[in-house]
């Protein structure tokens, strides 16, 4: 089974450039870093969310 020139030309896109792999790991790295960092620090905002709805929900008719 014969390789298309397209995935040829993919691959030969990082074995002749390792410099773009490194980049491309990098950069995703970063982002799942970013994301988790992110979730990280808005855990504490959603449970004080979720505990005041789950208190609300418990006293409906209270204004």
């Amino acid at each position: 089974m014969s390789a298309t020139v397209s995935r040829v030309r993919g691959v030969l896109f990082f074995v002749l450039h390792p410099k773009r792999l490194l980049a491309l790991v990098g950069g995703l790295t970063g982002a799942v870093l970013y994301v988790w960092y992110a979730a990280v620090r808005a855990v504490p905002g959603v449970r004080r969310r979720k505990a005041a709805m789950r208190a609300g929900r418990k006293r409906p008719w209270s204004a």
